[in-house]
């Protein structure tokens, strides 16, 4: 169909409303013809045409398993547009049912969606985070990771909170679970984002947050010290290493502005030679404005 589009001269897809009207929508679905054409759709971002191919075909449940896989493969590809159509489809076809499936798709809308605008921030948050329980428990140690920077940034206190002690708990659970002598021998185990260790650290670091904001720099201090002794991380790998610096040198930057907003000015002098040492250039404002507010 495309060559003989560029044989008469015509725009790419100039045909592909007459093929979804007589190759779609008048015989069964045939997905080994739609997935291609989807991909095609696509390439020349005939997001309308994907949008009328799958209302054609969600009409029958059955083929929802396929476009969430089409979906997926998009997502990977970067192609969030296209894949946010068949999420949305396959979602709302099985809206009523308690699945896996489900709840990933509903994690991919939201990841998709989060942006610049902080009233469509809370509202994908909000219809996301009832699912969080549904994904597989490494996929909910993102989720939950995710879910608070969003909470942080709406400066939800109390749900910054509640995600970062139940990401603290899982994590926990499953870093003794890989570690335990019986689970070596098991099969390879579906990896986090991060180094697992590190969603226990960062439970800590986003809890130090909420005290902060709360005025209680002396719990802060508390979290603090907790995700700077990373002495019980049994990985020894550089990417491991790597982890455990960045937390020790944020343990170190936030000591000094909880000590600081404590009323300790002891600590004025080590916490400007961090800043000048350690902080890059586009984030000093921002540190320099802990100083001002001590």
């Amino acid at each position: 169909l495309d060559q003989i589009t560029e044989a008469m001269g015509l725009p790419e897809g100039h045909f592909y409303d007459l093929f979804i009207e007589n190759f779609i929508i008048d015989h069964p679905p045939n997905m080994r013809r739609i997935e291609p054409f989807l991909h095609r759709c696509v390439e020349l971002n005939k997001l309308d045409t994907i949008r009328k191919v799958v209302g054609v075909i969600m009409d029958n449940p059955l083929y929802s398993s396929k476009l969430f896989e089409i979906a997926e493969d998009l997502f990977a590809q970067g192609q969030h547009e296209a894949a946010l159509i068949l999420y949305e489809n396959v979602a709302e076809v099985e809206k009523y049912q308690h699945s896996e499936r489900l709840a990933l798709c509903q994690y991919r809308i939201f990841t998709i969606q989060v942006g610049d605008d902080q009233r469509q921030n809370l509202r994908v948050a909000t219809v996301f985070e009832v699912f969080v329980e549904r994904l597989d428990e490494i996929d909910q140690l993102d989720a939950l990771k995710d879910l608070a920077n969003v909470y942080r940034s709406l400066r939800k206190w109390d749900k910054v909170d509640e995600m970062a002690r139940k990401m603290r708990g899982k994590a926990e659970i499953q870093y003794s679970f890989i570690h335990n002598e019986k689970r070596k021998e098991g099969t390879k185990e579906k990896k986090t984002r991060g180094p697992l260790f590190g969603y226990i650290a960062y439970a800590d670091l986003l809890c130090g947050s909420v005290c902060e904001a709360q005025g209680d720099y002396q719990q802060a201090l508390q979290y603090t010290y907790a995700y700077a002794d990373l002495d019980w991380v049994l990985e020894t790998d550089d990417d491991t290493q790597h982890w455990v610096n960045l937390f020790k040198s944020w343990a170190e930057g936030n000591t000094y502005v909880y000590k600081l907003l404590s009323g300790d000015i002891s600590v004025l002098h080590d916490y400007v030679e961090y800043i000048a040492e350690t902080v890059a250039s586009n984030e000093q404002i921002s540190k320099l404005l802990n100083v001002i507010i001590a």
